[in-house]
């Protein structure tokens, strides 16, 4: 820690969590004083059946719902303003998300509109409105962005084919809720994609300049969960895994949201340009983003490797750092998740363009080891190439 520099943390949204937790969404909506809610999902959770228990729960005290299904993998502006046409037209005034990432952020955002007006792209960067959204209720489907418990939500600007970030202290959702019910029957890529996204997050959280003890260990004791569980989550109906795993996500997010985010999310934003998953561009970047922290970031890595098991006698931090790459890099063989971006997407060309993208994001700074677009540039192709 750097003893000149004042630290803090915050997690405002209450968190729920349990079995059928998602049954108590009315009683808490009804404490947020809704009187109509706007649930937000999208066409293939609404199709699953898996926003009926939120909109019984809501039945049951007495508030009626609208529901916007129309929320696509990362959501637009125009999808944004559609929601908050709905929104006004239905006199609402207040949103539950039933949903993945895509669906918490766009949620989100259509909260933010609802009460500031003008376009969600107005809004861009840190604390850039003047009144606080109307309250969210985020209850996920997917056990990865933890956009439940962040401050932070991303929306897509389709006219210049880039991702908008969007950061303000009330934007917090008010409640999340975590069901290990909504991830019965997650098809294998997007729950590990979601699972992947949550590691980056748990492991980038570790790599900043703004890490402290606290968000440390959240983020240490997320990784070791995630590892273990993450497997039995998406391909068995194991309840205990997909608790574990959802809540692993919800500590990663709490902790990178206090602490920052490294290189895995700078450089995975300006990908998005070729409509790739977010959580599997974030995951492909795990392990270059690791060794090119290393140096900087050993004993936060050799902490890692004990969590994850490794035996720590005998071994130096550096020896115990590494070892804790290698076990991240085992995880992706053990599930087959691609150790390389795919090369007939991503055009080497564009490469440049991408670093000098990244170089511009507010979050960069972060970044515990400092780095310039040379940098950037050759992780990118490290990322193209592959590892053994």
């Amino acid at each position: 820690m750097n003893y000149d520099h004042v630290y803090s943390f915050q997690i405002p949204t209450k968190i729920i969590h349990g079995v059928n937790a998602i049954n108590k969404g009315g009683e808490e909506a009804k404490i947020l004083g809704i009187k109509k809610a706007l649930i937000v999902t999208d066409s293939g959770v609404k199709g699953a059946g898996l926003i009926d228990p939120g909109l019984k729960s809501l039945e049951s005290v007495g508030i009626p719902a609208v529901i916007f299904d129309e929320v696509e993998i990362d959501p637009g502006i125009k999808t944004v303003m559609k929601g908050v046409e709905v929104f006004r037209s239905e006199e609402c005034n207040g949103v539950m998300v039933v949903g993945g990432g895509s669906p918490l952020c766009a949620g989100k955002a259509i909260a933010l509109v609802a009460t500031n007006g003008g376009s969600i792209e107005d809004y861009e960067g840190v604390e850039r409105y003047k009144i606080p959204p109307l309250p969210v209720i985020g209850i996920p489907t997917t056990a990865g962005s933890g956009s439940e418990v962040s401050a932070v939500f991303i929306i897509t600007d389709e006219y210049r084919n880039y991702k908008i970030y969007i950061r303000g202290v009330t934007c917090y959702p008010k409640v999340a809720i975590l069901d290990p019910l909504l991830l019965l029957n997650i098809p294998y890529w997007p729950g590990m994609n979601a699972g992947m996204d949550a590691l980056s997050h748990a492991i980038g959280a570790c790599c900043t300049t703004e890490a402290t003890p606290i968000t440390d260990s959240l983020a240490i004791a997320s990784i070791a969960m995630i590892v273990k569980n993450l497997v039995s989550s998406v391909v068995t109906n194991d309840i205990e895994a997909k608790n574990r795993q959802l809540i692993a996500s919800t500590m990663a997010n709490i902790a990178c949201g206090n602490a920052q985010i490294d290189l895995i999310h700078v450089l995975s934003h300006p990908i998005s340009r070729y409509h790739l998953p977010h959580g599997l561009v974030c995951g492909i970047l795990i392990p270059y983003v690791m060794e090119f922290n290393l140096p900087v970031c050993e004993d936060k890595f050799a902490e890692m490797a004990i969590a994850l098991g490794e035996p720590s006698y005998g071994l130096t931090r550096s020896e115990l750092a590494k070892k804790a790459i290698k076990r991240i890099k085992e995880l992706y063989l053990k599930v087959g998740f691609p150790n390389k971006l795919p090369d007939d997407i991503v055009d080497r060309k564009h490469i440049p363009d991408l670093a000098r993208q990244a170089m511009g994001r507010w979050t960069a700074k972060f970044n515990k080891r400092k780095f310039d677009e040379k940098d950037l540039v050759e992780i990118y192709h490290k990322a193209l190439e592959g590892w053994k």
